[in-house]
């Protein structure tokens, strides 16, 4: 959903955009800086060098690297440290397992920490957010800086996001066509507001109708908020005290959508999700197929997947609504 995108996603201008190889964008998370560094010769300037990681942060080639970027199921990004540049693969979809055990404690917590009560044996669907950030905070912590040139900012920027993972901008022009917009969307409090509540609607008009067709609990939760209006006309986040991050987010840093079954198992998700394919893992009780078809497009490294793979991740000629 746009809204949702232009208000949380760009929130804090650091945010900025995510290098991608395959075909897919993400979201920015750290990785440990230690490692080795090439010994040169104080005269020159030292050669950073390349580590490629897999999904399981497990050291690969190269080679492996690029032949997985191009896999429906991955996607990859790149980070600049100082001494090294860190190249990681990581799972656009996946299906996981936790036990029964784990899954009633989660149940309880949700509870707990909600209005709302998930009674026994019912599916559970998350929202997460990684942060949420007021208007002021936005303001505050937006890495534009008056007093600095518009070059000056662009190199500032692109510093940042190299560091960070995301993909720099190409040229001046582009990056004052950036600015231009993100100051009309984020420095702009009534509009800021208006986009809260527009956001807030839209989302509860999702809630109704899977809470309703489906008779599953659905959460919206944040890890960090940053006096964003957590509660609103319709419904009212959740801050979570790291358990769910803990529990799912630890291999899917940029994970947006959790759905648990009360046996545990769970699918997780972190790209765009058509409505009809979130319909069928609400719907079914075995989710045997769509594993098999997930296993299939990684063993493959399929380039469009395999079933509800090619599903999630095949370009729509026309608009596909989905809630998440």
């Amino acid at each position: 959903m746009k809204t949702k995108h232009t208000l949380l996603a760009l929130a804090f201008f650091l945010s900025g955009y995510i290098v991608s190889f395959g075909q897919t964008t993400s979201k920015k998370d750290s990785i440990a800086k230690d490692s080795s560094v090439v010994q040169v010769k104080k005269t020159t300037k030292p050669k950073k060098r390349s580590f490629y990681l897999d999904e399981k942060s497990k050291g690969i080639t190269e080679k492996i690297f690029n032949t997985k970027c191009s896999a429906a199921v991955f996607y990859c990004k790149r980070f600049d440290r100082e001494d090294m540049i860190i190249f990681k693969v990581y799972e656009r979809i996946s299906f996981g397992k936790i036990t029964p055990k784990e899954y009633n404690q989660l149940r309880i917590y949700l509870n707990r920490k909600s209005i709302k009560q998930t009674p026994e044996n019912h599916k559970i669907l998350i929202h997460y957010e990684n942060q949420l950030v007021g208007f002021k905070e936005s303001v505050e912590n937006c890495n534009l800086y008056n007093g600095k040139s518009l070059k000056e900012n662009f190199d500032s920027f692109n510093k940042q996001a190299k560091a960070n993972g995301e993909y720099p901008f190409e040229s001046i022009k582009e990056f004052q066509r950036y600015v231009r917009n993100h100051r009309l969307e984020f420095h702009d409090e009534e509009k800021y507001n208006q986009e809260v509540a527009t956001y807030a609607k839209q989302q509860n008009n999702c809630i109704k109708r899977i809470e309703t067709k489906f008779e599953t609990p659905v959460y919206y939760m944040v890890g960090d908020n940053f006096n964003y209006p957590i509660k609103n006309e319709y419904f009212t986040w959740v801050v979570d005290q790291k358990v769910v991050k803990n529990t799912f987010m630890k291999a899917n840093p940029d994970a947006d959508l959790i759905v648990i079954k009360p046996n545990g198992e769970y699918f997780i998700k972190s790209d765009f999700l058509p409505d009809f394919v979130l319909n069928k893992l609400l719907k079914k009780e075995n989710w045997k197929q769509y594993k098999s078809e997930w296993v299939s497009s990684k063993l493959t490294q399929h380039p469009f997947g395999v079933g509800i793979v090619e599903d999630i991740v095949r370009p729509y000629e026309f608009y596909t609504s989905n809630c998440y």
